[in-house]
């Protein structure tokens, strides 16, 4: 998470990741703490938010 948070901060550009697996315990910590929106991708590859940063992508 961190990694993907300075690429955005260096790139002055927002991040937020997208994953098929999910997410560990950890990694939603940190992307809550950094500010990281979230996103599962389901069977249709529809992505579904998994933190409450979805809504500060608007």
């Amino acid at each position: 998470m961190e990694c993907l948070w300075l690429t955005a901060m260096t790139e002055s550009a927002r991040c937020l990741h997208f994953s098929l697996a999910g997410y560990t315990p950890d990694a939603r910590d940190r992307a809550d703490r950094l500010g990281v929106p979230l996103f599962l991708l389901d069977l249709t590859g529809t992505p579904q938010p998994v933190n409450a940063l979805d809504a500060t992508l608007t």
